[in-house]
């Protein structure tokens, strides 16, 4: 692999199972959820940091207003996530991505995230203004929902 074209240690980052919860507590699934832990080279950034996060699961692209990015119980919807300055994903922690959906089918789905992260680096600000480069970074994992 070329110098300068990973970000991340993708071994491990996202979780190997998907769970289908109720999150408004109405006894009806509606959002599934997966885990993803911060395993970037350099991850002292701002949440802002990630300039744009995708979700394809079997090969369908989730979009962006459904999806929530969660840490420490904080909900920021993935739309939003490159204006924010004030919260930072800290090593190897773990985050959760949320879908909002009637739920997802039980067994294996193939789940494929990509970050496009900013190259404005060791900084804690943000390039709210796209004027420097991104990297992007795929990770994908087969994960399991039970039944």
């Amino acid at each position: 692999m070329p110098a300068g074209t990973m970000n991340c240690i993708p071994e491990g980052m996202l979780g190997q199972v998907m769970e289908n919860v109720d999150v408004d507590g109405d006894t009806t699934i509606d959002h599934y959820r997966f885990s993803i832990r911060n395993q970037f080279l350099h991850p002292d950034h701002p949440l802002g940091w990630i300039r744009k996060l995708t979700v394809a699961v079997d090969g369908k692209t989730i979009a962006p207003s459904d999806m929530y990015f969660v840490v420490r119980g904080q909900w920021i919807g993935v739309g939003q996530l490159p204006t924010i300055a004030d919260i930072w994903w800290q090593m190897r922690e773990i985050a959760d991505v949320y879908v909002r959906s009637p739920g997802i089918a039980a067994g294996r789905h193939q789940v494929e995230v990509g970050f496009d992260v900013s190259l404005y680096a060791h900084t804690p600000s943000i390039d709210t203004n796209n004027e420097y480069p991104t990297l992007h970074q795929t990770l994908s994992a087969e994960m399991e929902v039970q039944p």
